[in-house]
């Protein structure tokens, strides 16, 4: 197990097919950039994938295993809509609704068969009808266009969905599923938002991460307590975050750092509300901190800050949001990685900050900015 085993991921239900997005071109920019442990990817107004930072598993999808400071095109990709960082891997979907994986593959997440790493773009050749992915430690799921999920990776926490531990290289249904329209993924967990503005997750749940109220797992879907008007998912490494209609935030799970935001650093095993926060029109959560753009403008993060992840110019760690420093524009996404962040302004112009050890804030050096530095030569 990696030092990161984390991240991220909220996809509405469109990405690859133009289905049932969220409307205007904020909603069109969350699908265009990610971030991992160490690595950024981007989709280029043109559909092209570019990639910096960590490469030692091939996760920038160039052909090689050398990190870059500055963007690269990911290798044999056709136009694509959305791309998605996972901890040492990267997965993408396409305009023929097709997906397609790279990077790591020790558990299987890229979804080829093998545990053989891939180094360039590979196209699964099932499921088919993709409508978004999602990608966490060492496992990966896709939203299929009939609102069902299919994972593959590891699977000892049940974060498949499969009703077994057993991984599996190639994809899996998730039974049991409510018709989704987003799916998370996290370190040992996975999460749905239901049709209805509810949430079901599954898996590992040591400190909370399933939101049920409980620290047992499950191999099946189950509820999140009182979620009942969401709009939003998103997931760290054991946390797990939800925008309701009226822009409020609620996380659950794992509260070390004050990554939930409810200005304590005590696990939750079912929501507490973020406070101090005013209404957010996106979330984004990393390894151990959550980010959110406001609809009034600008960004806010908290809970771990080791490497200025939360843009606020120090390296403390905050139980409740603050303001990220120096963003030019207005912010459209914010997503987080291992131990940084980045943004996308709504002119497409792409900012990030916190730990750049491997090249991950795209600058074209390696030193840490706990305030945020434009990516040259990107726009989504």
């Amino acid at each position: 197990m990696r030092l990161i085993d984390a991240l991220v991921y909220t996809f509405l239900l469109a990405g690859c097919d133009g289905g049932r997005a969220a409307e205007g071109p904020a909603a069109d920019l969350e699908r265009r950039l990610s971030a991992g442990a160490g690595h950024t990817c981007a989709v280029t107004r043109k559909g092209a994938v570019s990639c910096w930072g960590s490469n030692p598993d091939g996760q920038l999808g160039d052909g090689t295993q050398d990190d870059s400071p500055l963007p690269t095109p990911a290798a044999g990709v056709p136009t694509v809509s959305q791309v998605v960082a996972g901890s040492y891997h990267t997965c993408a979907c396409d305009g023929a609704a097709r997906a397609w994986c790279w990077g790591w593959n020790v558990g299987g997440q890229v979804g080829d068969g093998t545990n053989q790493n891939r180094l360039v773009p590979f196209q699964l050749p099932d499921p088919s009808g993709v409508a978004a992915v999602a990608t966490g430690s060492y496992h990966s799921c896709a939203l299929l266009a009939d609102a069902t999920a299919r994972c593959w990776g590891q699977n000892e926490s049940g974060q498949l969905g499969s009703g077994s531990p057993s991984g599996s290289p190639v994809p899996l249904n998730v039974f049991s599923l409510p018709p989704a329209i987003a799916l998370a993924a996290g370190g040992r967990h996975s999460c749905a938002l239901v049709d209805d503005g509810t949430a079901q997750c599954w898996g590992g749940n040591d400190l909370g991460a399933l939101g049920d109220g409980t620290t047992t797992g499950h191999v099946f879907p189950a509820p999140v307590s009182g979620i009942t008007d969401a709009r939003a998912i998103t997931s760290g490494f054991d946390h797990v975050c939800a925008l309701t209609a009226a822009g409020a935030v609620a996380c659950w799970g794992s509260n070390a750092y004050g990554q939930l935001g409810d200005g304590t650093t005590t696990d939750r095993a079912a929501p507490v509300d973020v406070v101090d926060l005013a209404p957010a029109a996106s979330i984004a959560a990393g390894y151990n901190h959550t980010c959110a753009v406001l609809r009034a403008g600008g960004v806010r993060c908290w809970g771990w800050n080791a490497a200025g992840q939360l843009g606020d110019g120090t390296l403390v760690n905050r139980s409740s949001p603050v303001p990220v420093s120096g963003l030019p524009g207005s912010p459209a996404v914010v997503v987080g990685g291992g131990f940084h962040s980045c943004a996308a302004l709504r002119d497409g112009a792409v900012y990030c900050w916190g730990a750049n050890e491997s090249g991950q804030l795209g600058n074209g050096s390696t030193a840490d900015s706990p305030v945020p530095w434009l990516v040259p030569g990107v726009t989504l």
